[in-house]
């Protein structure tokens, strides 16, 4: 029997639209659904039918002087892709089938092509070869994301051969971060970028500028006033009225009046213009009345003078450069200096991070190497400069703890040729360092032990090596110098009678070669252009000595000094004399052969006196050397050093306390 409520049809309603509301409210619980797969899908298929022209309503007419191609494509899917054919596809007289693109450099159709499917697929392949023609592609077709992967594509390939061109098209195509890059590059490098063959194409706005820039490196502004020179006269009938300005950026006062009255002077463009004369006669002026002159004389003149006396701060100067060693008191030292010779004086420079005593030098196109030591906690420590950043980085170590072994520089790798250890009567190995790979590869060994090695380069093939060998007769020291001759490319060695006596840094060596001056001292190992049949003709066992003539007798007793070169010129510098007492008194003392005048001068004494030390000439930008420059000594060198002065002290402590017992014992 039916209940009241069964028959009750507005009861059973009112139920039933409530369950309803229920079911209404579970359902209203939903999840997105995105399918990535679904859009790339979609891309691609609209790619393969535009491929197949099919329901392609846009004919895209590439115009490039008698060069035509044409692409199929949809208006819709290129005017959602790009805002440049959103404008031209969306106005009112906007072609309906056709659509001419002109005024394009030299894009091919293979580029086209990339780039239209790039817009409805998002991706494309990038080379060296297309990335211009992309870049001009994604610029005029207003593609930001395109452009932008373009620049920094290259900004990763940026190197000092590409640089120019690729800040013309940073500039081009308003890529700041890559303009930007390029400018520090070119600036760093603009002593070398100034001979590619690209810079007498560049527009004037660009080399003004790049004049107007204290910044940029430079060898010389005799280098800077040949390349204007230069780029005048690619296009003389154009150009020509450009020169009094960019002249005008020169800084003559730092070319030599020899120069300025012999070259500057005589050549035709400015021989013809007044203004320009006129700059070489106040330049001539300058050097003829000291600045402090010139300041008492005309305040005015010295003040637009002292500017341009100067030189610019990218400006490479040459610099003698005096790495490690050990004071007077048996302390390693860690600091650099170097001898400023346009200043003739002494300059600061960045701390090395390790002791280096004993240890060898080579200097490639960019950087100087110092490498071993007879401190053996560092004896296989590799340390490089970068004179650029002014700056000491540590590299791939020694596969053996030495010192006193050879490192050469040929074709910009690094050959460690023999050495001594602190435990050992020396070495026969042979080692090169790859200086891209940052590696050591072990070659086969040298015939026999080398000690004490000096070398020179010769053709950038042959290492011409001087050193010492242990012999069984017990003679002086045990040991016989012999010169031997190691080819790169075959790894043969054989004997000569002398190093080929090619300029005077051969001489020189030659003359002290049998002296404990040459087996002590440390000599840069110099690389020579002339060929090995030169070279195999300047050996001679008949040595002049006239070289040594005007230096001092006593610098010949020195041990320990450090001997470098600059062109013909020869430095000497530091070293230790020994007393009868056993008393290693340290030098300060810095002399310099001058091949011109063919005499020794004594220079500046250094601030600190060292042997042991190594030296080189290295050009580093003036930015570095002007004013007092002070670096700070390496965290893991200052944390030893306070270890030693540590002990130091406790010893000291220990000795006072037993004297103090012993005094008392006594009592």
């Amino acid at each position: 029997m039916a209940t009241a409520a069964d028959d009750d049809p507005v009861q059973n309603s009112s139920g039933v639209v409530a369950e309803v509301e229920e079911e209404e409210t579970v359902t209203d619980e939903a999840d997105e659904f995105t399918c990535c797969a679904h859009c790339a899908q979609l891309a691609q298929r609209q790619n393969e039918q535009r491929k197949a022209g099919q329901f392609c309503d846009l004919t895209l007419v590439f115009i490039s002087g008698e060069r035509v191609h044409s692409l199929s494509a949809h208006r819709s899917v290129l005017s959602a892709a790009s805002h440049y054919f959103s404008q031209r596809l969306g106005e009112e007289d906007a072609p309906s089938g056709t659509l001419e693109l002109r005024g394009w450099s030299s894009v091919g159709p293979d580029t086209m092509e990339a780039v239209v499917e790039f817009m409805y697929t998002g991706q494309i392949c990038v080379t060296r070869a297309n990335v211009h023609e992309v870049l001009e592609l994604a610029h005029r077709f207003l593609l930001a994301h395109l452009k932008t992967f373009c620049g920094e594509f290259l900004m990763k390939r940026l190197t000092q051969t590409n640089c120019v061109l690729v800040h013309r098209l940073a500039l081009t195509y308003s890529l700041d971060q890559l303009a930007d890059g390029a400018t520090t590059l070119i600036r760093r490098n603009f002593h070398k970028v100034i001979h590619s063959k690209e810079f007498c194409s560049l527009p004037f706005q660009l080399i003004r500028d790049w004049l107007s820039d204290s910044e940029i490196a430079v060898s010389s502004e005799r280098e800077l006033f040949e390349v204007i020179v230069r780029w005048v006269n690619c296009s003389l009938d154009e150009r020509e009225k450009h020169f009094e300005e960019m002249f005008g950026l020169l800084r003559l006062t730092q070319l030599t009046p020899a120069y300025l009255t012999r070259v500057v002077r005589k050549e035709s463009l400015v021989s013809n213009n007044a203004a320009c004369r006129k700059l070489v006669t106040d330049a001539l002026e300058v050097h003829a009345i000291s600045l402090e002159n010139l300041k008492l004389c005309d305040v005015g003149l010295y003040a637009s003078y002292v500017m341009k006396f100067k030189p610019r701060f990218g400006q490479n100067m040459d610099i003698i450069m005096v790495v490690g060693g050990v004071s007077e008191n048996g302390e390693h030292l860690s600091d650099c200096i170097g001898y400023f010779v346009a200043e003739d004086r002494w300059v600061n420079l960045p701390h090395i991070h390790n002791h280096h005593d004993g240890h060898a030098i080579a200097v490639t196109d960019n950087y100087v190497y110092v490498a071993g030591s007879m401190e053996p906690g560092f004896a296989k420590a590799v340390e490089r400069y970068d004179p650029c950043n002014n700056t000491w980085e540590s590299v791939s170590s020694l596969s053996t703890r030495k010192h006193s072994f050879g490192l050469a520089c040929v074709q910009n790798a690094l050959y460690s040729i023999g050495g001594h250890g602190n435990f050992s009567p020396g070495f026969k190995d042979v080692d090169v360092y790859k200086t891209d790979k940052d590696v050591w590869y072990s070659l086969d060994p040298a015939p026999q032990i080398l000690r004490d090695v000096k070398t020179v380069v010769i053709e950038g093939r042959f290492v011409y090596i001087m050193a010492r060998t242990p012999i069984d007769i017990e003679e002086d020291d045990g040991l016989r110098t012999v010169t031997i001759c190691f080819d790169t490319q075959t790894n043969r060695w054989q004997e000569v009678a002398s190093l080929p006596l090619i300029d005077s840094y051969c001489t020189f060596q030659m003359a002290v070669a049998c002296s404990n001056f040459y087996n002590s001292a440390s000599f840069c190992p110099k690389s020579y252009d002339v060929t090995n049949e030169e070279a195999l003709q300047k050996i001679s066992t008949s040595i002049s000595e006239d070289i040594l003539d005007s230096l001092p007798p006593e610098v010949i007793t020195l041990e320990g000094a450090s001997v470098c070169f600059l062109g013909e010129d020869i430095f000497v510098i530091g070293g230790w004399k020994a007393n009868n007492s056993m008393d290693k008194q340290c030098r300060k003392e810095a002399y310099r052969y001058c091949a011109e005048r063919k005499r020794w001068m004594l220079l500046p004494p250094m601030p600190q006196s060292r042997c042991r030390a190594t030296a080189c000439h290295v050009c580093v930008p003036y930015r570095y050397l002007h004013g007092d420059q002070t670096y700070p000594m390496p965290h893991n060198l200052t944390r030893q050093r306070d270890r030693f002065e540590h002990l130091q002290f406790l010893h000291r402590r220990t000795l006072t306390l037993r004297r103090q017992l012993q005094s008392q014992i006594e009592c």
